[in-house]
């Protein structure tokens, strides 16, 4: 589905990525691993195009995607459903406004919007703006806005940080539900006990991407 092939990634002196290279298939849940400043960010963005890379590329459906032009991002981009570590969203604008935007931005009606805002326990937030939401109600409606259109392909920085115990397991869940309906699915997390045992660990060390995991129990 997505691959990631030797990438490399340099900031001034230092070198990020080294090499880092894993793959996503259909159906599947990646969740990679690693300590602050070890690459996992860096790897997403340069994933999705947020990040130019010196060396390596992008692969999505085996098409590549590193040095297309624009429309072959967005074309790819569509399919994707991307949350970052830090939910930036418009912090005056009310929920209804932002469910409705994301609808007519995917094309779609606003009904699997508002059925996921109660999801993720949500329901009666319409009127309020974005501000008057605590950190873990802009992560979980951050999560919503996601995962409504069912793209093919999740990508997701840290989502459980902000998340307290319940809302972790909730996540773990729902993102079964997403593999369970073929979509690709990869994390960074550094909370390891948030995930099921049908995931596959993968481990960012000196920017490269190691497979340290034999199973859910194993330590990071």
């Amino acid at each position: 589905m997505i691959e990631a092939r030797d990438i490399v990634k340099t900031y001034g002196h230092r070198r990020v990525l080294d090499g880092a290279s894993l793959a996503v298939s259909p159906g599947e849940c990646v969740v990679l691993t690693g300590d602050n400043g070890s690459g996992k960010t860096t790897l997403l963005h340069a994933m999705v195009g947020l990040r130019n890379i010196d060396s390596g590329g992008v692969l999505w459906h085996d098409r590549r995607l590193t040095g297309a032009g624009r429309r072959t991002w967005q074309r790819a981009r569509a399919a994707w459903g991307f949350l970052p570590q830090q939910v930036v969203l418009p912090p005056t604008a009310p929920v209804e406004r932002l469910l409705r935007f994301y609808a007519r931005l995917r094309g779609m009606s606003t009904r699997p919007a508002y059925e996921w805002l109660e999801r993720v326990g949500l329901n009666g937030t319409e009127k309020q703006r974005v501000q008057a939401l605590s950190g873990g109600m802009q992560q979980r409606l951050g999560i919503a806005l996601t995962f409504y259109c069912e793209p093919a392909l999740i990508i997701m920085d840290e989502p459980a940080s902000s998340l307290d115990p319940g809302w972790r397991g909730q996540l773990a869940t729902w993102v079964t539900e997403q593999t369970q309906r073929g979509a690709g699915v990869l994390v960074t997390s550094q909370l390891h006990e948030t995930w099921r045992e049908s995931v596959r660990f993968l481990h960012c060390e000196a920017g490269r991407i190691v497979d340290r995991h034999e199973n859910s129990e194993a330590q990071p």
